[in-house]
Formats: structure tokens, sequence, C-alpha cells
């Protein structure tokens, strides 16, 4: 049950409608999924790496992530974003014109193009909220595709063997990141010496592997902290995969920027948090403003 709130968004690959949300100050682990996903940048800075390609998208901008790649969202200062995630299969005119193929640009910059999109996007915003299942915003989305379709040159995929490595290393870590799991026996797991699976990793995902798997069990201790009240903050450390609490409470602080008591506390007694985690900032951003009033 509190798993599935917290799992990376891999599990977005069971839905079957698209999703639209407000996000500030936009961050999350690295993942990936099938659904095609868009972030507007309406102020500020986000950076991103895609399939270890680093882009720095700035207010007015769009990325534009295709299907399968490996994204991770990073916010240096301050960003308001616009996110959303198409599953191809939710437009099948679409998902026919892009099969074996993908988009060659990610960092869209021309303004006529994501200032249409981007009105778009914030119509589904509002619609979703109002009328989930809103045929209009199924038309929006249409505009949506369309638009990029026709402005956005079109290339075949070819999947480089590191870029399947390390979706198969984010899937492998997710099943077991509450097991002892070092450098060592995760390269062996894939048949690679450890300096050159640790370059690989870092490469694409932008950090090392034992601070993506700590960034897991945190999220598991935060999901244990919020849904419970049956665990101590150390049981749900140790039950997350951590065998030691200064560990826990070193990777806590830098992925949530408070404590776990804090966390826990200001998140029960703060609505404006509330609305923030379920609407604004689903998932795995962190750092929220709220939570660090």
């Amino acid at each position: 049950m509190i798993d599935s709130k917290y799992n990376y968004e891999i599990s977005r690959d069971s839905q079957a409608n698209s999703s639209s949300w407000y996000s500030i100050n936009n961050n999350c682990v690295p993942h990936f999924h099938s659904a095609l996903e868009l972030v507007y940048v309406r102020s500020g800075t986000m950076e991103a790496t895609l399939n270890g390609k680093f882009y720095c998208i700035q207010a007015r901008e769009l990325l534009l992530v295709p299907s399968y790649t490996v994204h991770r969202y990073l916010t240096p200062d301050y960003s308001d974003t616009i996110v959303m995630t198409i599953p191809l299969s939710y437009i099948p005119v679409f998902q026919k014109k892009l099969k074996g193929k993908t988009f060659s640009l990610c960092h869209i910059s021309n303004k006529v193009l994501t200032q249409e999109v981007a009105r778009c996007m914030r119509c589904c915003c509002d619609l979703q909220r109002k009328t989930p299942e809103s045929l209009a915003a199924r038309g929006y989305i249409h505009v949506i595709l369309a638009l990029l379709t026709e402005n956005i040159p079109m290339e075949n995929t070819h999947t480089k063997d590191d870029d399947a490595l390390v979706r198969n290393v984010l899937t492998y870590l997710h099943n077991n990141y509450k097991n002892t799991l070092s450098l060592k026996t995760i390269a062996e797991e894939f048949g690679y010496s450890t300096s050159r699976f640790s370059h690989i990793f870092n490469k694409h995902v932008g950090c090392s592997i034992s601070e993506y798997i700590n960034s897991l069990r945190c999220r598991h201790v935060a999901g244990i902290l919020l849904d419970s009240e049956e665990f101590t903050i150390t049981e749900a450390a140790m039950s997350a995969g951590f065998n030691s609490m200064r560990t826990f409470y070193r990777a806590f602080m830098s992925i949530f920027g408070v404590s776990p008591s804090k966390y826990t506390d200001v998140y029960k007694e703060n609505d404006t948090l509330k609305h923030c985690q379920q609407e604004c900032l689903p998932w795995d951003n962190n750092k929220c403003p709220c939570l660090l009033k």
C-alpha cells in the first residue's frame, strides 16, 4: 500500500489517461516511462538530464522527454513549471505516427510554438481539476501533439546499449532497494566492472549509485511516516534498507531539506503543504518551499 505511492515513474505506464499539473521548484530522481512528457517553464530556471545529456530550460521554454528516456530534473534556485505526461495509447493516431520514431529536439525555445503548447497545457491543468475525463482536454492534447509533430523533425529510434542498461538498472534498483546492495554486487549482476558500471550510471543518471539507492529508501521512509503512526523513525529507516541512522539522516536532509520529524510534523499540520504535495508537486519533487517555511 505504501510502496505504490512512492514508486518512481515507471508506474505511470499503468495509467491510461494523460496527466498534467503545476509544479514549483521541480525536482525528481532519475526515472523513465513509456509516456511522452512535457515540461514548460513559466518562470525561473530548471535543469534536466536526459539519457546523460544536460539541458538548462529557461522561462518560456519547453522540454520534451521522449518515451523511455531516463530523465532527472533539478531546480538550482527557483522554477515555476507545468508538467504533462501523455501515454501514446491515449491518442492512437499519434501512437501510430510515432512508432519507431522519436523527436529529434528535446529543448524547444521557439517562442511561438512554446507559447501555444503552454496555453493548451494550462487549459488541460484547469480542466483536469474540474472534469478529469473531459473530452475538451483530449482535444487540447490532440492540438499539442499536432503542433509538436508538425514543427519538430522526427528521427528513427536507435536504442543505445548504455541507455537500455540504465533503464534495466533503475528497474532492478526499484525492485531491490530494501535489500543489501553495493556498487560491486550490482555491477556483477549486470556483468560490468565497478569502474565501467559507475561511469555509465553517473553519466546517465547524474548521481552515484549509492545516492540513488538512498533517495529511493528515503522516499519509502517518508511514505511510512506519513501513512502510519505505528513505526518509529528508526524502524521505518531500517525497513527501507538503511543499516546506519547516521547515513539515513544525512540522506534524508539532502533529499527533503529538513529532518524526518520536521517533515512529518509540518506535513500533518500544514494544509498548504498537503495541497502542494497532492496537486502541485506529485511523485518525486523535493525540498518544497512550503516544507521549508
